[in-house]
């Protein structure tokens, strides 16, 4: 079913736009994998941001109870504070494990619309190296033709015969 190469013509792949299509898809999942990777580095920020948090405070709250006794009053708000630190930081590391998954799930997408793309890219090369070939050809058919004239124009104009 495939069309036959004309002397002169130059290649056209009919696939194209099918290629142009799966560019732009590939560089939308690009795009949407750089978007999720911002969205987990920043979740990972914020869990660090509050950890550092906690044991800062935590370093506060045993230096409290080194001295003299203090306030119990105290102790126990910085307790409480400590606690309400550690729920956010488990709701943080829960942010944190959704956005890796958003991250690799995006990541899957990205492959399979590079995947795609590297096919027709091959198909296309594929198909650019046989046109090569029969453009090839068809020069040395042209060649010999002219050869093969420029022979019996010759010899009829050498001896008056074939």
């Amino acid at each position: 079913m495939a069309k036959e190469v004309k002397a002169g013509k130059k290649f056209d792949y009919q696939l194209e736009t099918v290629l142009k299509v799966k560019k732009i898809k590939e560089k939308k999942e690009q795009e949407k994998f750089a978007e999720s990777q911002r969205e987990y580095y920043l979740e990972k920020q914020k869990e660090k941001e509050i950890e550092d948090e906690k044991k800062a405070k935590a370093v506060e709250l045993k230096g409290m109870m080194k001295g003299r006794i203090p306030n119990m009053e105290k102790i126990v708000q910085r307790r409480e504070h400590l606690n309400l630190l550690k729920e956010h930081l488990d709701a943080q590391i829960e942010k944190v494990l959704e956005a890796s998954r958003n991250l690799e799930k995006q990541r899957g997408k990205l492959l399979i619309a590079m995947k795609d793309r590297k096919i027709i890219d091959k198909d296309k090369e594929h198909k650019l190296d046989k046109y090569n070939e029969v453009m090839k050809q068809l020069d040395i058919k042209f060649m010999d033709e002219i050869a093969t004239l420029r022979f019996k124009r010759e010899k009829m104009n050498g001896d008056g015969r074939l």
